[in-house]
């Protein structure tokens, strides 16, 4: 268990993140004294990160009388106010993280090319996270530091290894790339290690990375049949590494 001394001393956003983690092992009917609970209350309260005291007040006031439940709530709602939220059936290890021990951890490694939208870089580390990808380098990526990336992956940023890369020359292969004109997912030949490049959402595929793949495995795409030329980067990341697997 953690002090309340040494709470104290964390920055900010530590010091959420810990109450919240203390509030959930009390939901799960570990024991706390009545006084460390009233100083999580009191250190949550007095942040400045934190614009509903109310609501913190009732929920650990709930949480003393017995309410194990309120414990959660106090959990989600710190994350949330942190930008780290983790869905309900999500699988968490003792510091309220996700759980790496279950994973199954295969030599598939991505490569972002230039996708900027904080979203679907999210995404993508979301679904990485639960198909076994080892590894993802981000060349000339948007920001996987900003709230909306990080809320996005749902704590898979946290989980899997990356590297932010300027040169192709980091990058492990063979290599391939989903892109249009490619095998038919279905028909490729995926490699028991590699690494796949995902392109830009505007432009595909660059052509310094798209050669890195002609030179090795080649292309692989996804047989479309609707009007769309195109599917979102990350629901085709999905798509690529579900095949993979």
């Amino acid at each position: 268990m953690i002090t309340l001394k040494k709470i104290k001393t964390l920055k900010p956003r530590v010091q959420l993140r810990k109450c919240a983690s203390q509030a959930f092992l009390a939901s799960k009917g570990e024991k706390f004294e009545e006084e460390y609970i009233l100083g999580l209350k009191d250190i949550v309260i007095s942040l400045e990160l934190v614009s509903d005291k109310a609501y913190f007040e009732k929920a650990f006031s709930d949480l003393l009388a017995g309410n194990l439940k309120r414990g959660e709530d106090i959990y989600y709602k710190c994350l949330a106010i942190l930008g780290e939220e983790v869905a309900d059936w999500d699988i968490i290890d003792s510091d309220n993280k996700l759980d790496n021990s279950i994973r199954i951890v295969k030599p598939h490694y991505l490569l972002l090319d230039r996708i900027r939208s904080p979203y679907n870089i999210g995404a993508i580390f979301r679904s990485a996270e639960s198909f076994g990808i080892k590894h993802i380098y981000l060349y000339e990526c948007g920001d996987i530091t900003s709230p909306r990336a990080i809320r996005t992956s749902r704590g898979a940023i946290e989980s899997i290894e990356y590297s932010i890369i300027n040169s192709l020359a980091e990058v492990k292969g063979p290599f391939f790339a989903l892109e249009l004109g490619g095998t038919p997912i279905q028909e490729f030949s995926f490699p028991t290690e590699g690494t796949c490049i995902l392109g830009s959402e505007e432009s595909g595929v660059s052509p310094e990375c798209l050669k890195l793949a002609n030179d090795s495995l080649g292309k692989v795409e996804i047989p479309l049949h609707g009007a769309k030329g195109s599917i979102n980067v990350s629901v085709a990341a999905g798509i690529l590494m579900y095949s993979w697997n």
